[in-house]
């Protein structure tokens, strides 16, 4: 659909229909069901720390889902009792090739740190198992491209920890974008600021070795690769390309004393084809103004954080005929004032043909995207169809990630070969 019939087609049909553009071009692999379909899917854990207990909360809330199984090596009682309180049921089991061995277990999420994921995702795809495995999906580029290629290769579905592919907020916005309501994309902003040490305490040396692999530069990919993979992510999904080269700086500005090798402090610059630019900031020193997404265009620009989103047009920007409808925000996030933006909802066609007013109900924020991600997956299993992030997504998000800390860490441009992605 061009720009001028989708902008034409918006006005006729006015709220309702700018609400249904979400639905014009929605990327239909990237929906998750509401309801489960067909029999229950039974899953595993595997790796207990704080992402595998936040999948084991998504899990226990999910209709359609059983936890026969959990697993975690480091097995003192009140570090387990914190997953066990989840899923009261589930066997607690060390050994992840005991999980991999139960009939009653059709699918695996691991959680564990990024530098051990290679060879459970590999003995797991070989005993027929559904995957999910956590982004990034290694620490390396190396074991990244094995875990892919074992991925696109399974009869099973596989799927990397994208979850802002799944998040509805994130796919509500990438519709408005390739419907061209921003008008020719410039560039783009994101931020992930939390302030928060990597060190963590250990009962013996070998514990907090084991829990300080984010600190050493062996095992880690520091921000870039160990967070801020999904925001890295979200600019090639949303410009549609990938990018040509980055620019990158980092230094360990305030957990000196903490044996940090890696910055606590980044600052990158991606470059697109078409000139488009990509800032993105990470601190483990500050919190101010938390996390976003933006993209700006000649007509507007959006912004996103988590589970609202919001558009801010240009004064010349064409009418699209339903803004008049909508709910304006005033914003304000910390000292920073963004001004008057249109407030985007997700899932606003479901709620007007409910009867009530997606303006003032607005968006479920009460649902993660690690949650969106998750159903996802299991509607994936019941209807035995492409994951939303598969094996190559997987692993292209972790190149990005990975050259971006190259850049960081020896402060050259890096500039991206094409075959770099290439299984």
């Amino acid at each position: 659909m061009k720009r001028r019939d989708f902008l034409s087609g918006a006005a006729l049909s006015s709220l309702g229909m700018s609400f249904a553009v979400e639905e014009l071009h929605a990327e239909p692999q990237a929906k998750a069901a509401e309801k489960p379909v067909g029999p229950p899917v039974s899953c595993a854990v595997i790796g207990l720390g704080v992402q595998g207990r936040e999948i084991l909360s998504v899990l226990a809330k999910s209709a359609g889902v059983l936890v026969p199984a959990i697993c975690e090596t480091y097995a003192a009682p009140g570090y387990l009792k914190r997953s066990t309180d989840i899923v009261p049921k589930a066997q607690v089991v060390s050994d992840y090739k005991a999980v991999l061995s139960r009939a009653d277990v059709q699918a695996v999420f691991i959680a564990t740190p990024s530098h051990l994921h290679k060879q459970i995702v590999l003995d797991a795809i070989a005993a027929g198992k559904h995957v999910y495995c956590e982004a990034p999906l290694a620490s390396s580029i190396e074991e990244a491209r094995a875990i892919a290629t074992a991925g696109a290769a399974a009869k099973t579905v596989f799927q990397a920890g994208l979850q802002f592919r799944s998040n509805k907020m994130h796919n509500h916005v990438v519709n408005f974008v390739r419907a061209g309501a921003l008008g020719t994309v410039t560039s783009g902003r994101a931020q992930w600021h939390k302030k928060a040490t990597w060190k963590r305490a250990g009962a013996t040396p070998q514990r907090a070795k084991e829990l300080n692999w984010r600190l050493v530069k062996e095992t880690s990919g520091g921000l870039p690769n160990e967070v801020c993979i999904h925001q890295l992510d979200i600019a090639s999904w949303y410009i549609k390309a990938l990018p040509t080269a980055v620019t990158a700086w980092g230094s360990v500005n305030h957990y000196t004393a903490d044996g940090m090798q890696v910055a606590d402090n980044v600052q990158c610059m991606l470059e697109y084809p078409g000139n488009i630019r990509y800032y993105l900031e990470a601190s483990l020193s500050s919190s101010f103004d938390g996390f976003y997404e933006t993209l700006s265009g000649s007509d507007a620009a959006m912004m996103l954080r988590d589970q609202r989103g919001w558009m801010f047009k240009e004064a010349d920007a064409p009418l699209l005929g339903w803004e008049v409808y909508a709910r304006k925000d005033t914003l304000s996030i910390g000292q920073t004032d963004y001004g008057t933006g249109i407030a985007l909802v997700a899932d606003a066609t479901k709620l007007l043909a409910q009867g009530l007013q997606p303006e003032k109900v607005g968006t479920d924020v009460t649902k993660t995207a690690l949650y969106f991600a998750c159903d996802n997956f299991m509607k994936s299993i019941r209807t035995k169809s492409k994951a939303v992030a598969g094996a190559l997504e997987g692993f292209r998000a972790n190149v990005v990630a990975l050259k971006v800390q190259e850049a960081v860490t020896t402060g050259n441009k890096v500039v991206f070969q094409k075959e770099w992605f290439t299984l």
